[in-house]
């Protein structure tokens, strides 16, 4: 089984069945389940909810650097060989936009945005990508001046980001980077961390406003970091998250904004998987729900009968927040013991990570002892 299948095939993690999962964590698990099929690998790769997605990656030599003297947009493009790109950062359809945003331990810079089609060398076919797609490019740097991990160091990834747009209006659990056939390359260079990511166009909502939200802490969206305004539809960072978090409002031509195309993009986005029922009032967001649950609950009844593989099973390392970090192969999960164990629970986690393909799944477990040590272990349940 390939990295990429690992990865593309991702299921969230099982929740407790004691607890009721929040609706941004449900209606996440089912729109990732949704469009696990529909990208194709090479550059652009998907992000996995759970675990931290594979990414293109460059490692190159750091030293101190200005900010001043950070990449430009087009810059990165070529640093990614993405040369068509890199011309389009150039051209009059651009924003160049260079704010830096300071937050947590980081600071942040958005560099530029620019939309369009056929603004990258395609490796898949055109039929299965959506023609008009978003680039963004942004940039982290260390406050304290110290450089941000090469991609060849054990510490690279260990504090991942989330980098995704976000729409006013909308929930943002719903449609981020992860709904809109998103993904993202990066690179270290002189210090500082480069991402260029691309998604589905948002120039059809610049009539409604449109953020570019960054938070540190994991690579999907964490409510915890963001405050969604039922009322008015304004997306904000939370003053009290323990990481970075920063919403930028991106200056997008409103003259661009495509009303009806935009409705019919979130109404596809949003549409409720078929119930297989003629009927108008069948709840189909219900059964698509059942049909995950479904497939989680088979998985997790073959753990029993499963191999666990010896050399994952590790105690795991936790940081000064009180998180833990568990690696084995390619797998690094970082979490919360609050996230799978109830207060004074012990033995095994009733919480699960899946990774696999339809023949084959591992299954990521975690138990805790009366001393509060945590270990993880993977299963092949093949």
């Amino acid at each position: 089984m390939s990295d990429s299948e690992k990865w593309d095939r991702m299921l969230k993690q099982a929740l407790a069945s004691t607890e009721e999962p929040g609706e941004h964590v449900n209606q996440s698990i089912i729109n990732r389940f949704k469009e696990r099929n529909q990208m194709k690998h090479g550059y652009r790769k998907k992000m996995s909810i759970g675990v931290l997605a594979a990414v293109l990656t460059l490692a190159v030599s750091i030293s101190a650097i200005a900010a001043s003297q950070l990449f430009s947009s087009k810059q990165v493009a070529e640093h990614l060989g993405e040369n068509s790109l890199a011309k389009a950062f150039e051209g009059g359809d651009a924003i160049e936009i260079n704010r830096s945003v300071a937050s947590g331990d980081y600071q942040f810079t958005l560099h530029g945005i620019v939309s369009g089609a056929g603004l990258r060398e395609l490796e898949s076919s055109p039929q299965d990508i959506n023609p008009d797609r978003t680039y963004a490019v942004v940039s982290v740097a260390r406050q304290d001046g110290a450089p941000m991990p090469k991609t060849s160091d054990p510490e690279y990834g260990k504090d991942p980001f989330f980098v995704s747009p976000f729409i006013k209006g909308q929930k943002p659990w719903q449609v981020n980077i992860m709904t809109m056939k998103g993904g993202y390359g990066e690179f270290v260079m002189d210090g500082v961390m480069y991402r260029l990511i691309e998604c589905d166009d948002v120039e059809m909502f610049a009539d409604r406003g449109v953020y570019l939200a960054i938070s540190s802490g994991g690579s999907f969206y964490n409510s915890e970091a963001f405050a969604y305004n039922e009322a008015t539809g304004e997306i904000s960072p939370k003053s009290d998250y323990k990481g970075s978090s920063i919403v930028f409002d991106l200056p997008l031509n409103k003259a661009k904004a495509d009303p009806s195309k935009a409705e019919a993009y979130l109404k596809e986005l949003l549409k409720e998987p078929a119930s297989g029922k003629d009927s108008e009032s069948a709840a189909p967001v219900d059964d698509a729900e059942a049909e995950l649950v479904k497939h989680i609950e088979d998985l997790k009844r073959k753990i029993p009968e499963g191999t666990v593989i010896p050399e994952s099973v590790k105690e795991v390392s936790f940081d000064k927040n009180g998180s833990f970090t568990y690696e084995y192969d390619d797998w690094r999960v970082t979490l919360s013991p609050e996230t799978l164990f109830t207060e004074g629970q012990t033995g095994f986690s009733d919480s699960v990570h899946f990774s696999g393909t339809d023949d084959k799944y591992l299954a990521l477990q975690f138990s805790r002892d009366e001393k509060g040590m945590i270990t993880g272990r993977v299963i092949d349940l093949q």
